[in-house]
C-alpha cells in the first residue's frame, strides 16, 4: 500500500509541475523525441537554455495537467495531438512565438551515431584523409565497407571521399562499426515541434512549417506591386498619396517649363534653364568662329 501511495504522490506532483509551467509560459508545444538519446537531449537542452524549457512526461499526466489549467481554455486539445503514431514526445515551454521557436529548434540540430538497421535520409560520406588509426586488422574493416586505404606516416589514410550508405538505405553492422570507429555521426537529430498551443489555438505542423522569411518577402513583393499598380491607375490611397502628389508635381513642373509664361514659384528653375541654354548658345557660337 505504501508503495502505491508513493507512486500516486509522484504522479500528482508531476501533474502540478506541468500545470504550473502551462500557467507560466505563453506557448506550450509537443516535440518528437525519436532517435534522440539522453546525452543528445542534454546537449539540446543546453542550446535552448534561457529560450525554452523541455519536460518529459507520460501522456496521461500531460492530459491531466492540461485539464487542470483554467486560464488556457482549449489546451486539452493539444494533448489530443500526442498519439502513439507520433512516437516518443516531450513538452516544450517558451514565451517566444511558436513559429520563432520552431525556427530555433530547426537550427539547433545535433548529430548522433547511426544504429544498425537505421535508414538514412541522405548519403553517408567518409571524407578522405588521416583516420589517426595505426595499421592493424582495422584496415580490412575499412576496406570491407568500400573505403580505399593507404599507409602514410604510420597511420591509415582514406584515399578519397567515399559514400558508404546511400540516402534511403539502411546501415548494416559493418558500416555502423566503421562509422563508430571513425567517430562519424551521420544522423541528424532535432526536437521536431509538431503541435503548439498559442493564444488559445492549437497550431499543427503545416502551419508551424511556414517559412516566415519567405512569407515576409512575398508580402513585401505583393505590397510593392500593388503600390505600383495603384499609382499607374491613378488611384489615390493613404499609402501612395505622397508619391502620387510628387509625381503630379514633377509632371506639372515639366509642363510649366515649356509654357510661354512665368510662374513665380519656378523662378529659380527658369533662371537655371536660361543660363544652361545661354552657355550652350555661347559654346556653339565660339565653335563656329
Amino acid at each position: 500500500m505504501s508503495k502505491q501511495r508513493v507512486i500516486s504522490e509522484a504522479k500528482l506532483k508531476a501533474v502540478d509541475e506541468i500545470a504550473g509551467l502551462c500557467d507560466k509560459y505563453k506557448v506550450i508545444g509537443l516535440v518528437k523525441m525519436s532517435k534522440i538519446g539522453s546525452s543528445k537531449i542534454s546537449e539540446l537542452r543546453s542550446k535552448l537554455r534561457g529560450t525554452a524549457l523541455i519536460r518529459m512526461a507520460k501522456k496521461s499526466i500531460i492530459q491531466r495537467a492540461f485539464e487542470k489549467v483554467k486560464g488556457k481554455p482549449g489546451l486539452p486539445k493539444l494533448g489530443e495531438r500526442f498519439t502513439e503514431k507520433i512516437g516518443p514526445s516531450a513538452l516544450i515551454f517558451t514565451d517566444l512565438p511558436a513559429l520563432k521557436i520552431r525556427s530555433i529548434l530547426d537550427q539547433s540540430k545535433a548529430t548522433t551515431r547511426a544504429k544498425i538497421g537505421e535508414k538514412v535520409d541522405k548519403d553517408v560520406i567518409v571524407p578522405a584523409g588521416n583516420t589517426k588509426i595505426p595499421p592493424g586488422p582495422v584496415i580490412s574493416e575499412l576496406q570491407g565497407v568500400g573505403l580505399p586505404t593507404k599507409l602514410q606516416d604510420g597511420m591509415i589514410w582514406v584515399q578519397k571521399e567515399t559514400i558508404v550508405v546511400k540516402a534511403g538505405q539502411s546501415v548494416d553492422s559493418k558500416v555502423a562499426a566503421v562509422l563508430a570507429r571513425l567517430n562519424i555521426e551521420p544522423i541528424e537529430v532535432l526536437l521536431d515541434l509538431y503541435a503548439a498551443f498559442e493564444n488559445g489555438d492549437v497550431l499543427d505542423k503545416d502551419i508551424l512549417k511556414i517559412n516566415v522569411e519567405a512569407f515576409k518577402s512575398q508580402i513585401l513583393a505583393a505590397q510593392s506591386n500593388a503600390l505600383k499598380l495603384s499609382i499607374e491607375a491613378g488611384l489615390v490611397t493613404p499609402m501612395n498619396a505622397k508619391i502620387v502628389i510628387q509625381r503630379a508635381f514633377s509632371k506639372a513642373k515639366a509642363l510649366a517649363m515649356k509654357l510661354p509664361i512665368l510662374i513665380p514659384e519656378f523662378m529659380k528653375e527658369y533662371i537655371a534653364k536660361a543660363q544652361t541654354e545661354a552657355l550652350a548658345v555661347n559654346k556653339k557660337a565660339t565653335k563656329n568662329e
